[in-house]
């Protein structure tokens, strides 16, 4: 397990029953949405879908599901930035494409991208309630 998947599950653990009683996303579907994206899905995504976070409740932003990450692309229109969680107001949170862990937020109104965190773990602390 890595460092990240230990720290994910920690957050996870806390007030379980909030959690929705779904199926976990295979590996596959997370396959397919890389080939239709044509780019990477960071591993610390892949390791919040297995552990079953997104059937999570206790986080101030929705955070998409694998097949809902091809749906939201629609509106970012950058090649750069892959959104992963949505805070219901039309913005959404996102991870550049490539090695940096900074995460994002997209104002659907500016469409301007500014750092909202310096990794995820950092961010799914600071949205857990």
């Amino acid at each position: 397990m890595t460092k990240a998947m230990h720290q994910i599950e920690s957050i996870l653990a806390i007030n379980e029953k909030y959690r929705l009683d779904e199926p976990i996303p295979p590996e596959s579907e997370m396959d397919q949405v890389e080939l239709t994206l044509k780019a990477e899905l960071k591993g610390w995504y892949r390791d919040f879908v297995k552990l079953g976070g997104l059937n999570d409740l206790r986080f101030s932003a929705e955070i998409l599901a694998p097949h809902e990450l091809l749906e939201n692309q629609i509106y970012v229109k950058s090649r750069a930035y892959i959104a992963f969680a949505s805070n219901g107001c039309g913005d959404l949170y996102c991870w550049s494409v490539g090695e940096s862990p900074t995460i994002f937020l997209w104002d659907h109104e500016t469409n301007l991208f500014t750092e909202d965190a310096p990794d995820f773990i950092s961010w799914l602390e600071r949205n857990r309630f």
